[in-house]
């Protein structure tokens, strides 16, 4: 089996697109992460759940943990995303990780740049004839191991 036979469809979100919009996707659709695309609509990469959450603290805590316990529990759940942060700001400059397929890999390279990378989904993809790449879906980590599951199975 090769990744054009476990892509599905996945939602993606823009670069300049702000990080509430990333935390209602993710709720909502219940994600695990979300494919980033930049402004021409090809994938840049993922922004994992855990960048979400790390993106309600508020600066000084990412700074001191330690601060974190001085935040009284009224105001601890209230913490939210700035309604103003780009999803950019949850992408340090110039530290990109391979987080695509081409369709013809298999099942376990994809589960070994999985397990690499820590990214619960990994966008496949395929040249086009204008040099870019074009998004041909998404293959999900549940996705993934439910192909293992079947394989174990038969």
């Amino acid at each position: 089996m090769r990744a054009r036979d476990l892509a599905e469809p996945y939602p993606a979100i823009g670069l300049l697109d702000r990080l509430a919009v990333a935390v209602d996707l993710v709720v909502v659709r219940r994600l695990p992460a979300l494919l980033v695309v930049d402004a021409e609509g090809q994938p840049v990469g993922v922004l994992r759940a855990e960048q979400l959450i790390a993106a309600c603290l508020p600066r000084y805590v990412e700074k001191d943990p330690l601060l974190a316990r001085v935040i009284d529990e009224s105001h601890a759940d209230r913490l939210c995303v700035s309604p103003v942060r780009p999803v950019s700001d949850c992408f340090p400059l110039g530290r990109t990780r391979p987080f695509s397929v081409t369709p013809d890999c298999t099942v376990v390279e994809v589960a070994e740049l999985m397990a690499r990378t820590g990214s619960p989904v990994v966008a496949v993809t395929e040249p086009a004839d204008d040099g870019t790449s074009r998004l041909v879906g998404a293959v999900t980590a549940t996705r993934l191991l439910e192909r293992l599951r079947q394989a174990v199975r038969a």
